[in-house]
């Protein structure tokens, strides 16, 4: 053995020996405290950061916080709406909008367009049913006859471009309804998304939820509409938005 290598030895030896000396030092009482102060000095130079840098070859990544968000930018393109991290929740909008659609005031109004249709079409029946008793056993080739069935004839056409009129009228009535409806959710999801910071919620039907559909075409209508497949139970605010609309969920 050269010298060289006897020097190598002893070396060695001596930084593993060090070594051994400084890991039992910090794991001892005072070492942990010289390790915490050492840390904390560490911290004092190095942070908080404005923005961190990250490299891969010559493209470089910046990461900042804006906003209680985090954000990042490129060397050659800017930050923007779209460089931004984003909370997202889900609700069952269905939950919502049925109860909102059941409600004492629409009830009402759908109740009474209904009453006021009912007896416009009873008056036309039992106007059509009068021609019919009194053509019932007519000669067609009377000209008297032949006038009241021009007369009902008249009628019943006037009753069909009513019967148009009426089923205008309710879809009328109840895009108005659904509409309202939809604003009173929106409303009540803003409110629950301020008070727990969520910036996006998506509406979307539980994957658990057994399919209403009776055909193939309704199912697989129902399978579009779940538009999550797989998420985070915590990430559904339904129960929120229900409490916030003092309604009861089902």
């Amino acid at each position: 053995m050269n010298m060289k290598s006897t020097e190598r030895i002893v070396l060695y030896s001596a930084l593993g020996l060090l070594g051994a000396m400084n890991l039992v030092f910090l794991l001892s009482s005072s070492g942990r405290a010289a390790f915490a102060e050492t840390r904390a000095f560490v911290a004092d130079i190095l942070g908080p950061a404005e923005a961190v840098k990250l490299t891969d070859g010559d493209k470089e990544v910046e990461v900042r916080a804006k906003d209680g968000r985090i954000t990042w930018s490129r060397t050659d393109s800017p930050t923007g709406d779209f460089r931004q991290t984003y909370t997202v929740a889900f609700v069952d909008i269905s939950k919502a909008l049925n109860p909102l659609m059941e409600s004492a005031a629409f009830t009402e109004e759908r109740k009474t367009l209904s009453d006021e249709l009912e007896v416009k079409e009873k008056d036309y029946r039992e106007r059509l049913d009068a021609f019919g008793e009194q053509l019932k056993n007519a000669d067609r080739n009377d000209p008297a006859a032949q006038e009241k069935f021009k007369e009902a004839q008249a009628l019943y056409e006037e009753y069909m471009n009513w019967g148009k009129e009426a089923i205008g009228r309710r879809n009328v009535m109840d895009v108005a309804q659904l509409q309202k409806a939809y604003k009173e959710l929106t409303s009540a999801v803003d409110v629950v998304s301020q008070k727990l910071g969520v910036d996006i919620v998506l509406r979307f039907i539980p994957t658990e939820n057994e399919f209403k559909a009776q055909d193939a075409e309704g199912a697989l209508t129902e399978i579009r509409l779940r538009t999550a497949v797989k998420y985070p139970t915590g990430l559904d605010i339904t129960s929120e938005v229900l409490e916030e609309l003092s309604l009861q969920g089902g």
